[in-house]
């Protein structure tokens, strides 16, 4: 089978299996860390048809403009992410009892 799926929809996917009614703040986060990832998949596409080097408007050799708002955006993605305050067992100890509420039981 065949999906369409996305890095952003499939984070969104794998949170949503983890949390549930994240609140606004959250959500804003999840928002902005799934328009990230979606973006950065759709640089690193730009980057690999088009490669490393474009030509500039003298025709000469020039770093794909892609490059540099792909580490923008890397840069972007970790600092929300940091904001988010995860771990990869989905919190961090410090938050551990505040996400308690919205953690989905098992």
């Amino acid at each position: 089978m065949i999906t369409n799926s996305t890095a952003g929809s499939r984070f969104r996917t794998a949170f949503a299996g983890e949390f549930e009614d994240p609140g606004l703040l959250y959500q804003t986060l999840l928002d902005q860390t799934v328009a990230a990832l979606d973006l950065i998949e759709e640089l690193e596409k730009v980057v690999g048809r088009d490669g490393l080097t474009v030509s500039g408007s003298r025709g000469q050799s020039i770093v794909n403009p892609a490059i540099p708002e792909l580490r923008q955006q890397r840069a972007a993605l970790a600092k929300l992410l940091g904001s988010m305050d995860l771990d990869d067992s989905g919190q961090s100890a410090g938050t551990a009892l505040a996400n308690v509420r919205w953690r989905k039981s098992r």
